[in-house]
């Protein structure tokens, strides 16, 4: 009885379970929901209730805790039925949710909104764009634990909402007559739907349609062709993962999907009866190649009406074509999901150059985008080249220079016995660089000492027996062995070479000094400041003439491109330096603003831009060409 009592009237029984677990049987499956609302689609609208029934229907599809059909007149927004099955709050809200929401774009055919109450609860508002019944728009407020199958529960309202159109005194409703599987909502294609949405690049989500529609109508193969750049491209085959476009066998299907692509129907084709039809020969090559013995091809329209993809079955033995209603809800619920998946799967570069055109059309007009942006672009910029100005900066090259170095020498001829530091070093005032080799040195200090005592001991035996003679001369030899000591004694002190403060080394390699024999004066080392050092800029003659004083610049060091210091000017100097070939250039010395970094270091070289004022962009642009004509055709006057 029970059972009787259902199919009698699927809305009331899904409706009574509907309610929830506190009914006899519990809340309704997804497959009684939707023969409910199949059944109530086809039942008159203008009865007491029907459209709480409808909504009372699909809320529980969508687990929705409340669900509303609204409908935009001249007066706004008005409630067609409202279903909740939790608490009331988008039932006592929705006038200002949708004086919020409501007037939001759907390009996608939905839109979300995540809301908070005033309990600070989060609940997603989900708006749905309905057909048949004018301006309507269906709003599900949905629990935020359904987060993750929000893409599922959005598919399943837009199958919904699809609403036939009625006459004014419509018969009852037909049995409907049975047809190739379940009806235009079917739990499979519903849940082949959900698969496909779930997918996050274009090309995976194309390979799960294809096969699951394969799986779904008993094909034998199933393929997909969508428009790229003009012209039809496969993109999925069933029961393939990877091909080769430029196979035979895919460039005849690219063919077939170009001839579907000019018709504005299906076309079931039987390869036994239609062979010879005109505007078929390509379907009836591919059914010769691959055995089949039907095929069914369906252009996939767009939104705006033009077809971007077709499908196309392959049958071997079927008597008739597949129910093209299951396929139109899913194709026109997943066409504009597969675009948008295609769309940003593309080289980004791609990607720029379809937004720019569609900024560029929307500016100046569909046709001949690109001439007229060229043209306007150039009208802009010539435009600009008149009448603007820009700062005119001349570049030249630089280095970093220091005045703050000294030279370290060898003071006595020897060798070098060890080397404490090498160029690039960094080194403190005071801080060892190299020692000398002082034993021979030590010979002499001791020889002198003896010698001298010699002669003091022979001083004091003239002095004894009298003899002034003898006393002055061993005298005067005793004071020249002294003085010879006291030198030693200065060379052996001088025999450690010290920074005399703090710098960098730029001259002094340890493995040329050491144990090299030096004589006095030989260079050992050249020590520089880094605090003292400025910008030394060779300015070419020809812009020489554009350099104000004090000006403003910039230094761009080769081993830092991506840093810049400010410097001033603080002096040019007035005498030209033959560089080569490279002619004549003139030395201007800048002061560097900021605090020297740790890493720099004298003799560094890089770019240098001086700012010369603002002029005129076109003089910047063509001054040098100018110059250049002036020189070459200065005998015309």
């Amino acid at each position: 009885m029970n059972r009787q009592a259902d199919t009698a009237d699927p809305q009331q029984g899904a409706r009574a379970r509907a309610a929830g677990p506190g009914g006899p049987q519990g809340a309704p499956d997804a497959p009684e929901l939707i023969a409910a609302l199949q059944a109530l689609r086809r039942a008159p609208r203008d009865g007491a209730g029907h459209w709480d029934q409808y909504c009372a229907l699909i809320g529980p599809l969508c687990r929705a805790g409340a669900a509303l059909l609204v409908q935009r007149g001249a007066g706004g927004w008005r409630l067609l039925g409202a279903h909740g099955a939790g608490d009331d709050w988008a039932l006592r809200n929705w006038p200002d949710l949708l004086e919020q929401r409501g007037g939001e774009r759907l390009d996608k055919g939905f839109a979300l909104s995540p809301l908070h109450d005033d309990a600070g609860r989060l609940r997603i508002l989900a708006l749905v764009q309905t057909s048949g019944i004018g301006e309507a728009r269906l709003v599900l407020e949905i629990a935020e634990r359904e987060r993750g199958q929000l893409n599922e529960l959005i598919m399943r309202a837009m199958l919904m909402t699809d609403f036939p159109a009625q006459e004014p005194a419509a018969a009852p409703a037909a049995p409907a007559a049975p047809s190739d599987g379940p009806g235009p909502a079917s739990v499979a294609m519903l849940d082949l739907v959900a698969q496909v949405v779930a997918e996050r690049r274009f090309g995976a989500a194309a390979l799960v349609l294809v096969n699951g529609l394969a799986a779904r109508f008993g094909a034998d193969q199933v393929a997909l062709g969508w428009r790229i750049d003009g012209a039809m491209r496969t993109v999925a085959l069933s029961h393939v993962d990877r091909f080769e476009s430029n196979t035979e066998h895919v460039q005849l299907l690219d063919e077939v999907f170009l001839e579907a692509l000019g018709r504005t129907a299906p076309l079931w084709f039987d390869a036994a009866e239609q062979a010879g039809e005109p505007g078929c020969e390509t379907h009836a090559r591919l059914a010769r190649r691959l055995g089949f013995g039907r095929l069914y091809s369906r252009p996939v329209q767009q939104a705006d009406g033009s077809a971007g993809a077709v499908l196309l079955f392959g049958f071997k033995e079927r008597p008739c074509a597949p129910d093209d209603a299951d396929l139109a809800l899913a194709t026109g619920f997943l066409q504009p999901w597969l675009d948008a998946l295609q769309q940003r799967d593309r080289w980004w570069g791609l990607r720029l150059r379809d937004w720019a055109r569609a900024r560029l059309a929307l500016l100046l007009g569909p046709r001949q985008v690109w001439r007229r942006g060229a043209v306007a672009a150039c009208s802009l910029l010539l435009l600009f080249a008149v009448f603007g100005t820009w700062e005119h900066r001349i570049e030249a090259n630089a280095q970093l220079t220091t005045d703050s170095t000294r030279l370290i020498s060898a003071q006595f001829d020897g060798r070098v016995e060890q080397v404490h530091a090498s160029a690039g070093d960094t080194v403190r005032a005071g801080a060892l660089l190299a020692t000398l080799d002082t034993r021979e040195l030590r010979q002499q200090q001791l020889d002198l000492g003896a010698e001298r005592q010699r002669l003091e001991a022979e001083s004091d035996k003239a002095r004894a027996a009298g003899n002034l003679a003898e006393l002055g001369i061993a005298s005067a030899r005793a004071a020249q062995a002294g003085a010879r000591q006291i030198r030693v004694a200065q060379y052996l002190a001088q025999a450690q070479a010290r920074a005399p403060f703090e710098g960098v080394l730029v001259a002094g390699e340890r493995k040329d000094l050491l144990n090299a024999p030096v004589k006095k004066g030989d260079n050992l080392f050249r020590i520089a400041r880094i605090d003292g050092l400025y910008v030394e800029i060779m300015v070419p003659e020809r812009d020489v003439r554009h350099v104000l004083a004090n000006a403003r610049g910039r230094l761009r060091l080769l081993s830092r491109p991506d840093q810049s210091f400010p410097f001033t000017l603080s002096a040019v100097i007035p005498m030209a330096q033959v560089k080569g070939q490279e002619g004549n250039h003139f030395l201007v010395k800048g002061r560097l603003l900021d605090a020297p970094e740790a890493w720099w270091r004298p003799g560094m070289s890089g770019i240098a831009q001086v700012d010369c004022g603002r002029r005129n962009v076109a003089w910047i642009v063509t001054h040098r060409l100018l110059d250049s004509l002036r020189m070459h055709l200065w005998w015309l006057g």
